[in-house]
C-alpha cells in the first residue's frame, strides 16, 4: 500500500528528482522511454548497459522505470538519507535484506511525475494493473482543451494523470475508475505533485457522478475489441465497442451546457455498415455536436496480433489467435478504428464532423480543436451573418511559395497554405486567393474587405462577395479560418 506524502514531503522528493534529472526532458532525450516497449524482443540487456554506471540518474533509471533492485549500501550511498527514508516510508521502496526493490514505476510528464505498477506487474498481465503513461495517455493529453473551468471529470482515471493534469484549469477534479487501485495511486499522485483539488472516487463509468454535471469529461476507457475481459485497464464486459458507445450516449446527461467529453477509443466496421455510419448511430439524439479524428484502422487479424501481445499470457498459443478471429468473424467485424472523439453538448441543430489525422501529432492541439468547433460554428452562419463576421487566420497557418523560372524571370510554380502547429492540414491556393487572406486578421468584416476588393479589381461586388464568401467557407471547413 502507498502512503500519501505530506506537502513538504512531496516537496522534497520532487525537488530530488530533478536534482537527478529524472524529469520529462531528460527522459524523453533517454533511450530507454523509446526502447522499454521492446522488453520482449530480446533488448533488456542493452538497457541495463545502458544503464550500467554508477550515477545516481542511472540508479533511478533501473529501480523505478527499469525495475531492476539495488544493493542497500550501493543505493544510500548515492540516495541522501531523507529522501531514501521517504521512498522506503511511502512504499515506494522495499527493503528485502540488503536489498532495495522499487513498488512502482515511476514516469516524469511534463512538469509531473506519476507512480503506477511495475514493469513486472505489467509482464503478469495482473487484472487489476494500473498502468504507466501510454501512447494513449499521451494522446489525449495532447488532445484535451486547456481552458479554464469549474468542474473536470476524468474517466477512467487509471494512475489519475488527466486528473493531476487538468487540475491547474479546473476548479475541482473528480476522477472515477472501476479499479479500487486506481483511487490509491490517484490519491497518492495528487499528493506527490501537490495537486489538492482532486478527488478520488471508485465505481462503474458514471455511477458515483450520477447527479452531477461537468463542464469537462476526459475519458481513456478500457477500449480493446477483444474476446476476453481480464485486464481491467484495457478491457470491458461489453461486445465490441459497445461500453465506448455507452460513455457517447451517457455523457450528455453529465456535461453542462457548452461542455466537452474528449475520449480515446476504438470502434468497429461490421459487414452491411460503413464506420462512418457506426459513430453516426451513436451519436444520434445525444445534443452534441463531434468532431471525430480517426488516427488508425487495423484489418482484423493484423488487430488481433497486436493486442494479444499486449494482453495475453498466450501470446504464442495458436488457438489464442484462433479464438479472437472467431470472435470477429462471428460478429461481421472487417476492421478496428482508432482516434480522438470530442464532443460538445449545444442546443439547437447539432453537427458531426469526421477526419484524419497523423498517429502522433506534433505536440499538443487541444486549442486546435476548440478553434475547430468554432470553425464548424462559423460555416454554419448564413451568408449576411457570415459578411458581418471578422475573420482571421489560425494562428498556426503559414503560406509555402515555390517559384520557378520562366523566360528568365521567377514565376510561382506552386502556392500551399499549412497548420505549422496544432492539427496538421494542408491546401494549395491560386495566387489572388493568397493575397486576399493577408486581409484576414480579425480586424475587418468580410463584407468591407470583399467590396475593397471588388473596387480594386474593377468587378461586380456581388460576383466577388459570392466568391470570397466560397472560399472562406472553404478555408472554415479545412480549419484554417475562424471568427
Amino acid at each position: 500500500m502507498l502512503k500519501p506524502l505530506a506537502p513538504p514531503d512531496a516537496q522534497r522528493l520532487r525537488e530530488f528528482l530533478i536534482a537527478a534529472r529524472y524529469t520529462n526532458d531528460d527522459f524523453q532525450a533517454s533511450r530507454i522511454l523509446q526502447e522499454i516497449p521492446k522488453r520482449a524482443a530480446g533488448s533488456w540487456p542493452y538497457l541495463l548497459e545502458h544503464v550500467r554506471e554508477p550515477t545516481l540518474h542511472n540508479l533511478l533509471l533501473r529501480l523505478f522505470f527499469l525495475g531492476e533492485p539495488a544493493n542497500v549500501d550501493f543505493a544510500a550511498g548515492l540516495i541522501p538519507s531523507p529522501v531514501l527514508s521517504l521512498m522506503l516510508d511511502s512504499g515506494l521502496l522495499a527493503h528485502h535484506g540488503v536489498v532495495l526493490s522499487a513498488a512502482v514505476m515511476l514516469t516524469p510528464v511534463d512538469q509531473f511525475v506519476f507512480v503506477a505498477d511495475t514493469a513486472a506487474r505489467m509482464e503478469a498481465q495482473a487484472p487489476d494493473l494500473v498502468v504507466w503513461p501510454n501512447p494513449t495517455t499521451r494522446m489525449l493529453h495532447q488532445a484535451t482543451i486547456r481552458r479554464p473551468v469549474e468542474a473536470t471529470l476524468d474517466l477512467g482515471a487509471g494512475c489519475g494523470i488527466q486528473a493531476v493534469l487538468a487540475a491547474s484549469h479546473s476548479g475541482q477534479v473528480t476522477a472515477t475508475d472501476l479499479n479500487p487501485r486506481a483511487a490509491e495511486f490517484t490519491g497518492f499522485n495528487a499528493h506527490l505533485n501537490g495537486v489538492g483539488n482532486v478527488e478520488s472516487l471508485t465505481g462503474d463509468t458514471f455511477e458515483t457522478v450520477r447527479d452531477r454535471a461537468f463542464d469537462l469529461i476526459v475519458a481513456n476507457p478500457p477500449f480493446f475489441v477483444t474476446p476476453s475481459a481480464d485486464q481491467m485497464y484495457c478491457e470491458n464486459s461489453m461486445e465490441l465497442d459497445g461500453y465506448c458507445r455507452r460513455v457517447v450516449r451517457e455523457a450528455p446527461r453529465h456535461l453542462r451546457e457548452g461542455g466537452f467529453l474528449q475520449m480515446v477509443f476504438e470502434w468497429v466496421q461490421v459487414r452491411g455498415e460503413t464506420w462512418q455510419d457506426r459513430i453516426r448511430e451513436w451519436l444520434e439524439g445525444t445534443g452534441c455536436d463531434a468532431w471525430v479524428f480517426r488516427g488508425y484502422a487495423r484489418e482484423t487479424s493484423a488487430y488481433a496480433r497486436e493486442r494479444i501481445r499486449q494482453t495475453s499470457p498466450d501470446a504464442a498459443d495458436p488457438e489464442t489467435m484462433k479464438r479472437w478471429m472467431n470472435y470477429y468473424r462471428e460478429r461481421g467485424v472487417e476492421e478496428i478504428h482508432g482516434g480522438v472523439m470530442s464532443m460538445r453538448r449545444r442546443a439547437g441543430r447539432n453537427w458531426l464532423r469526421i477526419e484524419d489525422m497523423p498517429l502522433s501529432p506534433p505536440g499538443p492541439f487541444g486549442d486546435a480543436v476548440w478553434d475547430a468547433f468554432a470553425s464548424i460554428d462559423f460555416l454554419h452562419l448564413a451568408d449576411e451573418e457570415m459578411l458581418a463576421a471578422r475573420p482571421r487566420l489560425a494562428p498556426g497557418a503559414q503560406l509555402d511559395q515555390q517559384m520557378r523560372q520562366v523566360d528568365g524571370r521567377w514565376q510561382p510554380a506552386e502556392i500551399k497554405l499549412r497548420m505549422a502547429a496544432g492539427i496538421p492540414a494542408s491546401m494549395r491556393l491560386e495566387p489572388p486567393v493568397a493575397d486576399f487572406l493577408a486581409a484576414l486578421d480579425g480586424r475587418h468584416p468580410l463584407g468591407e474587405l470583399a467590396a475593397g476588393l471588388a473596387q480594386r479589381v474593377g468587378a461586380d461586388p456581388a460576383v466577388v462577395r459570392r466568391e470570397c464568401l466560397a472560399v472562406v467557407r472553404k478555408l472554415t471547413e479545412r480549419r484554417f479560418l475562424f471568427p
